[in-house]
């Protein structure tokens, strides 16, 4: 029997750390390995006293009943820390008349491990207390120096003390990484943990420290190693199944150790401490995933720099949260456009209380806790990142995660590029965010990679999510749509994702308020006409805003690009308020403008012959705008436009030209065209049409989507449906989605424009307004000839034009159907310019084109 189990007295228990539970090593099994983030860190004992790992892993061994605890590390293969274990490990030399009154070496106490020198030891000197660890020594040994004991003999002796069963002894590896790799003794050292564990003795055990934040981690080190397969597979099922006992996660300090790391420095260093910050200091403190050692660098760089402990101090260390005494409820409900997820947030706090009343008073009997993990949808700006981060301050007040710290990460932080190494990575990201909120934005794209690791990323954090529920809460982000689909895409996923919580876009109400509070942050205040301005400029841009509208981070943009123009125009007269001039060129857009006159608005048609009914139907466009500005009533929204005529009538130059009227006329923010034709909408396969429509709509937002041929969408369907059919459906929906910020215009000849106009009713009545394109007549066609020469620095001599007159009456007779008008005109023109070409090599270097310029008409005509 294990005499420790039978004796009545112990020494008193030296004061521990919640860090080091001695329950770790009361599991029965043959080892007990030690990971985590803490381990490596200084620890800050129950009487405020800062030690070494190796001693607060004593002080847990002892109050476990270990009467024998010895070290080894590859500096001092076999050493002792207390004078107990010590003397437990020794036995008296046998005194002989011959050998009285004179020293002579002390032995081993078994005479199995008798060695080349016999069997005297070579342990050096004892520890100075049988009760306490001797202090820390330089390197880390609690006896003398190593004395040239060799890793095999060093092997054989913490096996002989394990095999003890008179008293209960632990042997600890405190640094068992590089134990492992660098023993010189690995074939011994496996052999003796295979015979371990196959045959311990009851109570004993081997006790691995590695300084590694995951047992993951641990177990590819001892995988990569390949020398230790018996300890490897214990750490492997253990990893797979936790609650088998015989591994423990060293944390990092909570809010009560730092406090008493705090009154340790206090004591120490002379900090001074305003105290009516310490409760929220601390626990900002503890907020933060860092070390004691950390903490204690930077709690005794504070007297050296003459300051004292307060929220300000603190600050650098904590962010922003420490200097906000209000709760983050008070927080949340402060932030504007929250009141949605106020109601939510409530009923997770009412739920998370009744379930701790219930387990409280014993009427619960469901030990595992609900999963807390959220989706959170909304475009960018709308306080996602900023409410996760509440979300773990929350949870830590209602004692769902005891750190509430908030790890933010990309999904490229999550992925690795090498097979085998995401899992890692992932691994190692959820053990920096455990006992707080792991925030993953844009998280979509991990299912959207098709041949990356995405997968492996989320089946990883899946078992995570289920092997740490009690102590992780995960918070995916993106867009609305996106993120259900990233949902929907896993069985897992949804199951894990209970609650799904909306972040609305921003009203402009809302929005001019974020404005104005980050302005008076910076200091500054818009003067009555600014405040207008700027109010018209938020509405300006949150009705053309996009998916990619940034909220409340375009309000932060905003008010920062007023600071430097103000800066500039104001120097120290700081006094003075903000004005419309300090606005930037490019925020000014959304300004309202007045109607240019009609002679400046349709300045860029006069270059072009034949568009009196293009002019004819802007000009009516203008004079509606003046008049509602004049009587003050809002602008109505850009007409949809049919231009309807033949090939080369201007309907795709008009339809470049129409984004810029409309931007003059305020109609348009952006003014951009975005030419389109059926094979940049219709697709191929079944479900990718209707994304092509709404990729080209969203690229033409604020401007013109300009479909030329349009009836070629539906040409092939026959009156029925079909994917042509999918793109006029889509193509409706989104003008209709997008009623004032988007024009499309749709060209083709009058017949098919018809044709297209009968294949769904829903066109008739969003194409308001059919522009006629008439072909040119032939002076028309020679007056753009005329044109087009002068343009290249050219002139028409004399009967060019004539003869140029009878090429193109020609070419129209021979193909009405499909004559080019204006293109035809280009196309003669290239073809003169070849024959100009031959007789500018024979020396004829005018530059008028003469009558044999012109090639004949064609043939039969003319």
């Amino acid at each position: 029997m294990n005499r420790s189990l039978t004796k009545q007295s112990r020494p008193p228990r030296p004061p521990g750390t919640e860090r080091l539970d001695p329950a770790a090593v009361r599991t029965g099994e043959p080892f007990t390995v030690l990971y985590g983030p803490g381990v490596g860190d200084a620890f800050v004992d129950t009487t405020a006293q800062v030690c070494s790992m190796e001693q607060a892993l004593w002080r847990v061994l002892r109050a476990a009943g270990f009467e024998r605890i010895v070290f080894s590390t590859l500096h001092n293969p076999v050493y002792f820390r207390d004078r107990a274990s010590w003397d437990l490990s020794r036995r008296p030399a046998r005194r002989t008349a011959e050998t009285a009154g004179r020293r002579v070496p002390r032995t081993m106490r078994h005479a199995s491990l008798q060695g080349p020198l016999g069997g005297t030891r070579l342990l050096g000197a004892a520890p100075r207390s049988a009760a306490e660890p001797a202090p820390e020594p330089a390197r880390g040994a609690g006896a003398a120096p190593a004395s040239g004991i060799s890793d095999p003999f060093g092997v054989m002796t913490l096996t002989a003390h394990l095999r003890d069963p008179e008293h209960r002894t632990a042997v600890v590896f405190p640094h068992a990484d590089a134990f492992l790799l660098h023993n010189r003794a690995p074939r011994q050292l496996a052999g003796a943990m295979a015979e371990w564990a196959a045959d311990t003795v009851a109570g004993n055990q081997w006790i691995l420290v590695f300084r590694n934040p995951s047992l993951d981690g641990v177990a590819e080190l001892l995988a990569g190693l390949g020398h230790y397969p018996q300890l490897e597979t214990f750490v492997r099922e253990r990893r797979d199944e936790p609650a088998r006992g015989g591994t423990f996660r060293v944390e990092l300090p909570q809010a009560a150790e730092l406090e008493r790391l705090v009154h340790s420095v206090r004591l120490r260093k002379g900090l001074r401490v305003e105290w009516q910050d310490l409760d929220r200091v601390v626990r900002a403190m503890a907020g933060q995933p860092e070390t004691v050692r950390v903490w204690s660098e930077r709690l005794e760089q504070l007297p050296a720099d003459g300051a004292s402990l307060s929220h300000h101090s603190v600050r650098r260390w904590v962010g922003g949260a420490v200097s906000d005494e209000r709760t983050p409820w008070e927080r949340l409900a402060a932030m504007p456009g929250m009141e949605d997820l106020i109601s939510r947030f409530e009923a997770i706090r009412n739920e998370t209380e009744a379930a701790e009343e219930l387990r409280a008073r014993g009427l619960a009997t469901v030990d595992e806790p609900p999963a807390r993990h959220l989706v959170f949808t909304g475009n960018p700006g709308t306080g996602k990142t900023t409410v996760a981060r509440l979300v773990g301050e929350m949870y830590r007040d209602l004692g769902v995660l005891s750190r509430g710290h908030c790890v933010e990460v990309k999904v490229s932080d999550l992925i690795a590029g090498y097979v085998g190494q995401t899992a890692i990575q992932t691994n190692a990201v959820v053990d920096r965010a455990l006992d707080g909120v792991l925030f993953i934005d844009e998280a979509y794209a991990l299912s959207d990679q098709n041949d990356g690791f995405g997968q492996e990323a989320i089946q990883t954090l899946l078992t995570r999510m289920e092997n740490d529920r009690g102590r992780l809460v995960v918070v995916v982000a993106g867009y609305p749509e996106k993120m259900k689909e990233f949902v929907e895409a896993n069985v897992g996923l949804r199951s894990r994702f209970p609650t799904t919580v909306e972040f609305p876009d921003y009203d402009p109400g809302t929005l001019h308020t974020i404005l104005l509070g980050r302005l008076e942050k910076h200091g500054l205040r818009p003067g009555e006409e600014a405040a207008q301005a700027l109010r018209q400029i938020v509405e300006g841009m949150h009705r053309s805003r996009d998916e990619g509208f940034g909220n409340a981070r375009e309000m932060r943009t905003l008010a920062d690009a007023l600071r430097t123009p103000w800066a500039v125009r104001v120097r120290r007269d700081v006094e003075q308020p903000v004005i419309v001039d300090d606005i930037p060129e490019k925020y000014r857009d959304h300004l309202p403008r007045p109607v240019p006159e009609l002679a400046e608005l349709l300045a860029g048609l006069d270059r072009y012959i034949g568009l009196g009914p293009v002019r004819r139907e802007l000009e009516g466009l203008a004079n509606r705008l003046r008049m509602r500005q004049e009587r003050g009533t809002e602008a109505f929204a850009p007409p949809h436009l049919l231009f309807t005529g033949p090939p080369g009538t201007g309907k795709t130059t008009v339809a470049r030209l129409i984004g810029d009227l409309f931007r003059g006329l305020g109609l348009l923010h952006k003014g951009h065209v975005v030419e389109v034709t059926r094979t940049d909408l219709v697709a191929e396969f079944v479900g990718q049409t209707a994304p092509r429509v709404r990729e080209a709509v969203e690229r033409a937002l604020d401007g013109v989507l300009f479909i030329d041929e349009a009836y070629s969408l539906v040409r092939d369907t026959g009156g029925h449906g079909g994917f042509g059919a999918e793109a006029v459906d889509t193509l409706l929906r989104e003008m209709e989605h997008w009623r004032g910020r988007l024009v499309v215009i749709a060209a083709g000849y009058p017949e098919d424009m018809e044709r297209l106009l009968d294949f769904n009713p829903g066109l008739r009545s969003r194409f308001t307004t059919e522009v006629p394109f008439p072909g040119y007549t032939l002076d028309g066609l020679v007056e753009i000839l005329h044109r087009m020469a002068a343009e290249a620095g050219y002139t028409l001599g004399p009967g060019t034009g004539e003869r140029a007159r009878l090429w193109l009456e020609a070419t129209r007779q021979a193909r009405r159907a499909s004559f080019g008008n204006a293109r035809e005109v280009r196309r003669l023109l290239e073809l003169m310019e070849g024959r100009k070409a031959a007789r500018w090599s024979q020396g004829d270097k005018g530059a008028e084109y003469l009558p044999e310029d012109v090639p004949d008409p064609p043939a039969g005509q003319g």
